[in-house]
């Protein structure tokens, strides 16, 4: 089973972009916009780089994903980077901040952009516990068995044996295929295990007045990004960013 997260296997298949909401109103900002909003901020930062966001003829992103999804104006990261959210009890992840850039082959200056930033406001432990506490609108939006892009698996029934045994939860939409239904991906998004810790990874939830969203290349990594990085502060993170 790959460690990656699996691409959407449709050409101009992707998340659709937020139109509304405060997410749509968070979209794109640029990066002095970004650090007046975020000048009290002394949380710590969490970035990782995508390999699921692509260039669309040069000029903007897609994500050809289900993590994160932004779908519902809320935004959520459940399926992938299972090993990184296991780092911390999901009752410690709450105030952290999640980025997330491209790869550096996604525009044509090879430079690492910001293409999704969060700071959490709930953190779950399995997908039962999210999928209960989810407004019925937006799990809807976001249910795997319903939607190719889907993050979120909805249980077979309200008092579940194991709620981190696959087959407690329906099985992702086959048609369109779900990005993790090939070889059964979708099983480790429901129990994943960190061999060494044994802790399992916990399910984010952004906070919606903290999310921001980029669909074309505006801030970017000064330096090469190493595959998952730690900052101990939004200042420190944001200083280490251009546009």
């Amino acid at each position: 089973m790959s460690g990656k997260c699996e691409d959407g296997n449709s050409e101009g298949v992707y998340q659709k972009w937020p139109t509304g909401g405060k997410l749509g109103k968070n979209m794109n900002k640029t990066l002095h916009d970004l650090k007046e909003m975020l000048t009290e901020e002394e949380r710590l930062v969490y970035g990782y780089v995508l390999t699921t966001v692509k260039g669309d003829g040069g000029v903007s992103f897609v994500q050809t994903g289900s993590a994160p999804n932004f779908q519902g104006d809320l935004v959520t990261l459940c399926t992938c980077k299972h090993w990184m959210r296991t780092w911390r009890e999901p009752k410690d992840w709450k105030g952290v901040w999640i980025a997330g850039f491209t790869g550096i082959n996604v525009m044509d200056d090879h430079k690492n952009y910001l293409f999704y930033l969060m700071r959490v406001q709930e953190a779950f432990s399995s997908h039962k516990e999210l999928w209960d506490w989810l407004d019925p609108a937006v799990r809807n939006v976001k249910n795997a068995s319903l939607h190719k892009f889907g993050d979120v698996y909805e249980p077979i029934t309200s008092n579940l044996t194991d709620v981190f045994d696959p087959s407690q939860y329906r099985e992702p939409i086959k048609k369109p295929e779900h990005v993790h239904l090939e070889n059964n991906v979708w099983h480790k998004d429901i129990r994943y295990k960190n061999n060494k810790t044994g802790m399992r990874p916990a399910l984010l939830v952004g906070d919606l007045k903290y999310s921001f969203l980029w669909s074309e290349p505006k801030i970017y990594f000064k330096d090469k990004h190493p595959r998952t990085k730690k900052w101990e502060n939004i200042k420190e993170f944001t200083d280490l960013l251009d546009e």
